[in-house]
């Protein structure tokens, strides 16, 4: 299968700084497809989360917005999970702590990476223990639509998205 390897610049905080994209064609012989999604130009690849015995958990993604117009993240929605939220991480009396958000903005022609202290989905009230090495459905929530893909369970202390067995 023909795959897009991308290497992006990832944009500031205030997600106003624009993004340049080198894509390289790569052939390979697994279908990672469902990794990555996109939908009008608006690309989402790289999904994870870290392995959970909790009711709650994060989700992390690259988020490329190569279309013309500029778009929001809302939130999102998983089967494994009673909600799911867009939320900001920020230190709290000292202590790491989640916020809800409201949409936050994403400029066309630009990129947004959820990381663990940064911007997340927060899925709440998990039906389910996340196992590494397995995979789970999430939809993306925009103020266009959703994008539907798969998040990979990394281990437990995970920073980033660990990338085996397949590249974008």
């Amino acid at each position: 299968m023909i795959r897009v390897l991308s290497a992006v610049l990832t944009a500031s905080i205030c997600f106003s700084q624009p993004v340049f994209v080198a894509t390289a064609l790569a052939e390979d012989h697994d279908d990672h497809s469902h990794h990555e999604g996109e939908v009008d130009g608006v690309r989402t690849v790289h999904a994870w989360a870290r392995a959970t015995t909790g009711k709650t958990a994060f989700v992390f993604v690259d988020i490329e917005n190569a279309s013309d117009r500029d778009i929001a993240i809302t939130g999102g929605e998983s089967e494994i999970a009673s909600s799911v939220e867009l939320v900001g991480f920020q230190l709290k009396d000292g202590e790491p702590d989640y916020v809800a958000l409201p949409p936050v903005p994403i400029k066309a022609g630009t990129e947004m990476t959820l990381t663990p202290d940064g911007l997340a989905l927060r899925l709440n009230g998990l039906s389910m223990p996340l196992v590494q090495g397995e995979e789970h459905e999430i939809e993306i929530e925009f103020d266009f639509g959703h994008i539907e893909m798969f998040f990979q369970v990394e281990a437990s202390d995970a920073r980033h998205h660990s990338h085996v067995g397949h590249q974008h």
